[in-house]
């Protein structure tokens, strides 16, 4: 079975690095991504749930899985409130407009920066002054489907499939560097159900899968939850920008 699975990967990649190096895009594919950054950019609010499986180095010839899931609340288009959970990690993002708060539930405590006034700003200050990166963030971009043209030198519509009985449209991308793959609801708001990215750097392949559900579209969340009271006890801690 194990070298079954590995021929089988390695065959669809190697597919897909040839074509990438055709250097070809899939119009069907980029009206279908044009179509998803669209509704997206349209909404006034978005909620969802992503489950995360990540490849991790363990030792010099091992990766295993860690699994992590978050719960996302979305208003635009200044304010954000985003739940962390998994191995070792149970985590919160509050942005309020004007404030950055990062608490973590295991260690009680916390700490406050002050943020740019809208969320796409804000989440790439957080990841260049601390690293802090939220998984398929990217996918919420205005710009998204026509960075995806940009970066990927092959692109292809892969058909229609199905996914816990729903339809999705199945699209690749490729490079020298990575295969990414998304599927995307065959309805009237093109939600992203899936992602996989596979990263062929290095001497191993490794992948990072991402599962959306609970989706909630234009909901009135209440202005609470996006600020945040420290619990009591909690100790409140420097934020250092990284080096």
């Amino acid at each position: 079975m194990y070298k079954k699975c590995c021929f089988g990967l390695g065959l669809f990649l190697s597919v897909l690095i040839a074509q990438a190096q055709e250097s070809r895009t899939d119009t069907t594919a980029l009206m279908i991504l044009d179509k998803m950054s669209g509704v997206l950019g349209e909404l006034k609010s978005v909620g969802f749930t992503s489950t995360i499986a990540n490849d991790v180095a363990y030792s010099e010839d091992l990766f295993i899985k860690e699994f992590t899931s978050s719960r996302v609340r979305i208003t635009g288009p200044n304010k954000f409130s985003i739940r962390l959970s998994g191995e070792n990690k149970d985590d919160l993002y509050a942005y309020d407009g004007s404030q950055v708060v990062y608490y973590s539930f295991k260690n009680n405590i916390y700490t406050v920066a002050d943020a740019p006034d809208n969320v796409i700003e804000t989440i790439d200050w957080l990841y260049t002054d601390f690293n802090v990166e939220f998984a398929t963030a990217d996918l919420f971009y205005p710009s998204f489907s026509a960075d995806f043209a940009e970066y990927m030198d092959y692109i292809e519509f892969l058909g229609v499939t199905h996914i816990d009985g729903e339809r999705v449209f199945h699209i690749a991308g490729a490079n020298d560097k990575i295969t990414v793959q998304l599927w995307i609801s065959d309805d009237a708001y093109y939600l992203p159900r899936k992602t996989l990215i596979t990263y062929l750097e290095g001497q191993y392949a490794h992948q990072f899968q991402t599962d959306f559900t609970d989706w909630e579209l234009n909901q009135e969340y209440p202005e609470s939850i996006f600020e945040f009271m420290p619990p009591p006890g909690a100790r409140q801690i420097t934020w250092l920008k990284k080096n």
